[in-house]
């Protein structure tokens, strides 16, 4: 399983690198694009990416992830989140570089004011979340969490949901001891990263929001 999974996890960073060299791309060269700047399709793009971003977002950090961590023994857990987490992290960033491309296209840099500013810079912190996220964190997540179940159902802990301190087999057992410290500080530090594009996610909202009713 932790082999299956490293690979995968190989993949997506792939994927995430040709998500960020194309990206990269249409930012260093928008006198290439030719797209018409005030086309619907562009606007339903932008906010499809928009809304998709901040759907999956909200559900895997509210609910599938409490669902599964409170309903599935501990490896089994693991084995979804090690397929899931790599999936979500580039799920994020395709529809981040998606979002701001597109509004780029909408609204050239040159036309920028305090509002667009705001709003570029919470798309582009949400990119940097995805790419850190897809690039860095699921990596040590993945790998340390799927080792540290392994050894936990070797020690026979097949069975146990939720959350469990095993704290005689950490001092018992240093490779468990170390993958889970990694693993829970890579979760930790995804989690962060994660409430952070939440939140500038909903400052974007608040900004879609302000432009669907009279002021």
């Amino acid at each position: 399983m932790g082999k299956f999974a490293q690979v995968g996890v190989t993949h997506f960073q792939y994927f995430a690198v040709v998500v960020i060299m194309l990206f990269t791309s249409f930012m260093l060269y928008p006198g290439r694009r030719r797209m018409d700047s005030s086309s619907t399709t562009v606007a339903m793009v932008h906010l499809g990416a928009f809304t998709a971003n901040y759907g999956a977002q909200l559900w895997v950090t509210l609910v599938a992830g409490f669902t599964m961590f409170y309903n599935l023994p501990r490896h089994m857990f693991g084995q979804v989140q090690s397929r899931l987490f790599p999936m979500f992290f580039l799920w994020s960033l395709v529809t981040s570089a998606i979002s701001i491309a597109t509004y780029v296209t909408l609204h050239p840099f040159e036309s920028w004011d305090h509002s667009n500013v705001i709003q570029g810079c919470c798309m582009f912190i949400n990119f940097i979340v995805g790419a850190v996220n897809s690039l860095i964190i699921a990596p040590i997540i993945v790998k340390n969490m799927v080792a540290a179940f392994d050894i936990e159902v070797a020690a026979g802990l097949r069975d146990v949901i939720g959350y469990a301190n095993f704290k005689q087999m950490k001092e018992q057992n240093p490779e468990y001891a170390a993958c889970y410290k990694l693993f829970r500080r890579g979760h930790g530090v995804s989690v962060s990263l994660t409430m952070l594009s939440i939140v500038t996610n909903t400052v974007l909202l608040y900004y879609v929001a302000s432009q669907c009713v009279p002021v």
